[in-house]
């Protein structure tokens, strides 16, 4: 069944949707009570509940929590900047963002760690839970996970089995049948974004050997949603197997050639989660009941962004598992580098077929 993106139709009134400004200055952040990012399809829907979240609190107490939550074409600013904050100068009472490297620095984790016994939670869906998502440290909440999944063609297997497990895309026989996630402007620049965690997992699990042979079976990138609608079609941006998170491929509308394969050692699991300073923990409960509570829970898993809490059934599919590189890895690199250095491996291996990929380079 298609999902439809349900959202409440409250307007918006005391939460800023717009992204940070680019002159916003580091320094001005400490005043947030909350900066947050989502994926794309969860933006207005979170947001909207945010907003009420808000708004309740200032009903019942008189007081406001100031949030921003970017909504807008900005995605990394002003992110990308707190890392570098000197420790003198205030941060967001709480984070929420998707596992990305601009997060995970050890000194801005260190200004979000607990104080005393590390936070937890006890309601961990057994999916979850067997998939370690949760921080060891206490640092890094996570509520929901984003799980890419494989969107198989049935016409252009041409008689091979579907692949069943991750390795199994690394067959020699998938040659030029593999689509996932990227974007660049035309064929004559580099790719200005694409699904490194993807290639950072495969990297970790499979070396430079493992991702190089990905590589030649790699068809095309582009961006999820192009993919979802076009699955099914002729067209000749696609092969046989598209990587995409759950959602996209569960919202392909050519279900008669397409099915959704949920691998079998594991969707690869990208965490949602929150960050909280430990002085503003009672401050902002409302915000963190929020983000962990039923009708974000409910609303996250309509949309195939499964919460990681027990309490709601039917959020995986029968016997699913979840995969992901693991805290240890996580914190033991430089999430920026590994990343880099898996991007570097992959376009390597992929632009090294002349025959196919002229002009094609590496992103810097």
């Amino acid at each position: 069944m298609i999902r439809e993106l349900r959202e409440p139709s409250r307007p918006a009134l005391t939460l800023r949707s717009q992204a940070t400004a680019p002159e916003t200055r580091i320094s001005d952040l400490g005043r947030l009570d909350l900066l947050g990012r989502m994926p794309i399809p969860l933006r207005r829907p979170f947001k909207a509940g945010l907003d009420r979240a808000v708004a309740a609190h200032q009903a019942a107490t008189g007081t406001r929590l100031e949030c921003c939550f970017l909504s807008g074409s900005e995605w990394y600013r002003p992110f990308d900047g707190l890392a570098a904050a000197p420790p003198d100068t205030g941060l967001p009472g709480m984070l929420v963002s998707h596992l990305y490297h601009d997060i995970l620095t050890p000194n801005l984790l260190d200004r979000y760690r607990p104080v005393g016994h590390p936070r937890t939670r006890s309601d961990w869906h057994p999916v979850c839970k067997a998939a370690g998502l949760a921080d060891p440290l206490g640092v890094f909440q996570t509520f929901a996970v984003i799980p890419f999944v494989f969107l198989v063609d049935a016409q252009r297997l041409k008689g091979r089995p579907a692949p069943l497990s991750w390795s199994d895309l690394l067959d020699p026989c998938w040659a030029d049948e593999i689509v996932f996630g990227g974007w660049r402007p035309n064929d004559q620049v580099p790719y200005q974004d694409y699904n490194s965690y993807l290639l950072y997992a495969l990297h970790q699990e499979y070396g430079s050997a493992g991702l190089s042979a990905f590589a030649a079976n790699v068809r095309h990138l582009q961006h999820n949603i192009r993919t979802a609608t076009q699955a099914g079609s002729n067209s000749r941006n696609l092969g046989a197997i598209a990587i995409l998170p759950w959602l996209q491929a569960d919202l392909c509308p050519r279900r008669e050639r397409t099915r959704v394969v949920w691998p079998a050692d594991g969707a690869l699991a990208m965490p949602i989660g929150y960050l909280l300073q430990a002085s503003a923990a009672a401050r902002l409960a409302p915000l963190v009941n929020y983000v962990t509570g039923p009708a974000l829970g409910a609303v996250l898993a309509r949309n195939c962004y499964p919460p990681v809490a027990a309490n709601l059934a039917g959020t995986f599919p029968p016997g699913a598992r979840l995969k992901w590189p693991g805290w240890d890895q996580i914190r033991d690199q430089d999430l920026a580098v590994a990343g880099r250095q898996a991007g570097e491996c992959f376009f390597a291996a992929w632009s090294g077929d002349a025959t196919r990929r002229e002009g094609v380079r590496a992103c810097s």
